[in-house]
């Protein structure tokens, strides 16, 4: 019976640390935006209702509201990357040492599944990334075109 105890606990603090922890974080960052968000539209929105004449992009400067972030498909793609390489490593390096008897995680049998999991993961990553390139070489491009672009005029301005 205080075996069965036992693993239910480890079982909801895992659960607890691994799921509802993380989305837990989330949920609170996207709240504190979105508030902030709000407050800053709602400050806009009287500005603007005062004097109607006021130029809302110079406004939207003065609030320091947040803009719409643009990240580029090759850099998310490089992180992807750079993470999956990362994560591989790690798993490999878990993998290796418990497999040459060099434990440090507990049993071998732990060692093994975790670094074999890390190294999944890592794959999977790396899967995105040269499935992800080839499918997004348009994209990428017209990216590579547009910053090209926007150099030229930056020089020539």
């Amino acid at each position: 019976m205080e075996e069965l105890l036992g693993i239910i606990t480890i079982i909801i603090i895992v659960l607890g640390m691994c799921v509802v922890l993380p989305i837990m974080i989330v949920w609170i960052i996207n709240k504190r935006k979105s508030h902030e968000i709000d407050k800053k539209t709602e400050i806009l929105t009287i500005l603007l209702e005062k004097k109607p004449d006021m130029d809302p992009t110079e406004a939207i400067k003065k609030l320091n509201l947040p803009q719409v972030k643009h990240f580029s498909v090759k850099k998310s793609l490089l992180e992807r990357l750079m993470g999956g390489i990362m994560i591989t490593l790690m798993g490999a390096v878990i993998l290796i040492a418990h497999l040459c008897d060099l434990i440090f995680l507990g049993e071998k049998s732990i060692g093994i599944i975790g670094g074999g999991t890390l190294m999944a993961v890592g794959i999977a990553c790396l899967i995105y990334y040269f499935a992800g390139k080839r499918m997004l070489r348009n994209e990428i491009e017209m990216e590579e075109r547009q910053m090209e672009e926007q150099n030229r005029t930056a020089f020539n301005e």
